[in-house]
C-alpha cells in the first residue's frame, strides 16, 4: 500500500505540471533560473573563501577540511530543529490524514508516507545549500564528477538520520503527553533549541580559521584543526568519508559510507517500529481541544481608544490571535537569539581604525535590512495568508481589503521598528560610529524597515495562500521568493544610493576641500525617494487589488 500512497503523490505532482498555464510556466521559469542564479552567487561566494584557505603555507588543506566539518555539524543541527517544526504539522496535522485514517491502510504505511514527506521538506532546501560550496571545493581541489556523486550519495542517509531524529521526538512526546498542548511546548522547545544553535555556532569562533594569532600558540592552532568535529556524530562521518575519497582511502571511504547507511537503516527502522506502537495514540490525543479554564468576558476594546471604527477592532483582533497561538510568540526566543548573536558579532569584529568602524555601522544597513527582512518573511508576508479559510468571514464583514491591510501593516510596524532601533543603535553605539554615520545608518534602517512591512502585505495580498497545512509553506512559496528578491534589491538600491552621502562625509574627513557636491546630493534624495516610494506603492497596491478581485470559493 505504501507504493499506492507514494503513486499517489507522484501523479499529484504530474497531473500539477500538466495543468500549468502559459502564465505558469513563465513564472515558474524565471523564478527557476533566480533561484538558479543565487546558488551561483553563493557558489562564486564558496570559491572565493576556499581558494583564500588554500593559499594557507602548510595548513590551507586542513583548514578547508575543519571548515567543512564545521558546515556539515550545523547542517545536522539546522536538520532536526527544521524537522521537530515540520513533522508536527505533517505527521500530526496534515489535511488529509482524517481521509487516510478511514481508508483500508495500516498506520504503520500512513506513518511511513507522513515521516517521508516530512523528512524531505524539512532537509532539502538545507541540503541543496551545501551544493555551491560542495562544487567549490571540487573547483579548488581538483576533484572530479565521481566526488560529487559520491557527496549526493551519502548526504541521502546523512540528510535521513538527521530528520529523523527530530521526527521520532516528536513522536515519543505527542505519546507521552497526548495533548494539544503539547505541540505548544515542541514550538517553544524548538525554538530555544534554534536559539542554542545560532549561539553554539558563533561561540565556536569560526574566524579562527582565518586567523591563528587568535590561539596562544601554533600547537594549539594545529591542534584545533586537526582535532575531530563531535566525532560520535553522523556530520563527522560523512566529513571523514569525503575526506578519504579526496586522497585515495578508498577503503575508509567504504567504511563510513556504510557506517553511514547502516545507522540510518537502523534508526529509521527503529522509528517505523516505535511509531506502530506510538503513532495513534499521539495522532488521537493531538486531535482534542484546548480546555477553557475562564469564563469568555466581554470586555471594552483597549484598541478602541486610539484607533477609531473598525482599525481599533481589527487590530485587537489580530493582537488576539498573535498571542493565542504559541507558534507565534514562542518565536520571540528566536529573534532574541539572533539580536544577541548579531550584536556579538559585531562586537567581536577587529575595528581598530575609526575609518573602518565607520564603514561598518554604514554597511549595517544592508546587514540590518536583510535580518529584518527574514523577519518580515517569517511574520509580516504570511499575515494574510494566515486567515485561512476563515477569509470569508472577512471578505463578508463591513471593511475594505485596504482597511484589512492597513491594520496588518500598522500591527507589523510596531515590532520590526522596535527591533530595527535596537540593531542599529546598539550597533552604532560598539563600533563608536560619529554622529553623521550614526544618523545616516539609524534613520535609513527605519525606512527600510517600514518599507519592508509595506512590501510584506502588499505581496501577501499579492500571493494568498488560504488552503496550506502550515506557515512554513506560505515562506516557501514563490510569494516568499519574490518577496524575499524584492527585499534584497530594494536594499541593494539604497546603499547603493547612500553610498554617495558617506563617500562624501570621508572625502571632509579626509581634508578635501568642498567635498559637498549639492547636485550630486540633489540627485541622490530624488533617487532616494523614488526608490522608497516605489518600494512603498507599487506591491501595496497590486496586492490590494488582487485582494480585492479575490473570491472566496
Amino acid at each position: 500500500m505504501l507504493s499506492l500512497l507514494l503513486w499517489r503523490r507522484a501523479r499529484s505532482l504530474r497531473n500539477r505540471v500538466a495543468f500549468f498555464t502559459p502564465y505558469e510556466w513563465a513564472r515558474n521559469s524565471v523564478f527557476g533560473l533566480a533561484g538558479l542564479g543565487l546558488l551561483y552567487g553563493l557558489y562564486c561566494g564558496f570559491l572565493r573563501l576556499l581558494a583564500y584557505l588554500a593559499t594557507v603555507p602548510l595548513i590551507g588543506n586542513l583548514l578547508l577540511w575543519k571548515l567543512t566539518s564545521m558546515l556539515m555539524l550545523t547542517t545536522l543541527g539546522m536538520v532536526v530543529i527544521s524537522s521537530l517544526l515540520t513533522s508536527l504539522s505533517i505527521i500530526y496535522y496534515s489535511y488529509d490524514l482524517k481521509f487516510l485514517m478511514k481508508v483500508p491502510v495500516s498506520l504503520t504505511t500512513i506513518f511511513i508516507d507522513k515521516s517521508l514527506e516530512s523528512i524531505f521538506f524539512s532537509s532539502w532546501m538545507i541540503g541543496l545549500i551545501l551544493v555551491p560550496y560542495v562544487l567549490a571545493m571540487m573547483k579548488v581541489n581538483g576533484l572530479g564528477w565521481g566526488f560529487f556523486a559520491a557527496f549526493v550519495v551519502l548526504m541521502a542517509p546523512f540528510l535521513l538520520l538527521a530528520a529523523a531524529v527530530g521526527v521520532a521526538f516528536t513522536v515519543v512526546v505527542l505519546y507521552l503527553f497526548p495533548s494539544s498542548r503539547t505541540r505548544d511546548v515542541i514550538w517553544v522547545m524548538s525554538s530555544l533549541s534554534m536559539t542554542m544553535v545560532y549561539g553554539l555556532v558563533r561561540f565556536s569562533k569560526p574566524e579562527r580559521l582565518i586567523r591563528p594569532d587568535a590561539l596562544r600558540v601554533v600547537a594549539d592552532y594545529l591542534n584545533f584543526l586537526q582535532a575531530p568535529t563531535a566525532p560520535v556524530l553522523p556530520s563527522w562521518w560523512i566529513t571523514k568519508a569525503l575526506i578519504s575519497l579526496s586522497s585515495g582511502q578508498y577503503e575508509a571511504f567504504a567504511t563510513y559510507a556504510a557506517l553511514l547507511f547502516a545507522a540510518a537503516a537502523v534508526f529509521y527502522g527503529g522509528l517505523v517500529w516505535l511509531a506502530g506502537k506510538l503513532y495513534f495514540q499521539g495522532y488521537s490525543g493531538a486531535q482534542e481541544g484546548p480546555l477553557r479554564r475562564r469564563p469568555v468576558v466581554i470586555e471594552p476594546l483597549p484598541e478602541a481608544r486610539w484607533l477609531p471604527g473598525a482599525a481599533g477592532i481589527l487590530f485587537w483582533r489580530e493582537r488576539v490571535a498573535f498571542f493565542r497561538d504559541v507558534k507565534h510568540w514562542s518565536q520571540i526566543f528566536l529573534i532574541l537569539g539572533l539580536i544577541f548573536v548579531y550584536l556579538f558579532s559585531i562586537q567581536r569584529m577587529p575595528t581598530d581604525n575609526a575609518d573602518i568602524r565607520r564603514l561598518v555601522s554604514f554597511l549595517n544597513i544592508g546587514t540590518a535590512g536583510f535580518v529584518i527582512a527574514a523577519l518580515g518573511l517569517r511574520f509580516t508576508f504570511p499575515s494574510i495568508s494566515l486567515e485561512g479559510k476563515s477569509w470569508w468571514v472577512l471578505a463578508a464583514a463591513p471593511v475594505t481589503p485596504r482597511e484589512i491591510m492597513r491594520q496588518k501593516l500598522v500591527f507589523s510596524l510596531v515590532p520590526m521598528s522596535t527591533i530595527a532601533l535596537i540593531l542599529g543603535a546598539s550597533a552604532n553605539h560598539l563600533l563608536r560610529a560619529d554622529a553623521f554615520t550614526a544618523y545616516l545608518s539609524l534613520g535609513s534602517l527605519l525606512v527600510i524597515t517600514w518599507a519592508i512591512c509595506a512590501m510584506g502585505v502588499g505581496f501577501g495580498a499579492l500571493f494568498p495562500m488560504f488552503t496550506v497545512e502550515n506557515i512554513h509553506q506560505i515562506e516557501s512559496s514563490v510569494g516568499g521568493f519574490v518577496y524575499m528578491a524584492a527585499c534584497l534589491f530594494y536594499i541593494g538600491a539604497n546603499i547603493m544610493v547612500l553610498s554617495w552621502p558617506m563617500k562624501m562625509h570621508f572625502e571632509e574627513l579626509y581634508g578635501r576641500t568642498h567635498a559637498w557636491d549639492s547636485h550630486l546630493m540633489a540627485l541622490c534624495a530624488g533617487a532616494w525617494i523614488v526608490v522608497n516610494a516605489f518600494a512603498f506603492t507599487v506591491p501595496w497596491l497590486l496586492g490590494r487589488r488582487a485582494l480585492e478581485s479575490y473570491e472566496v470559493h
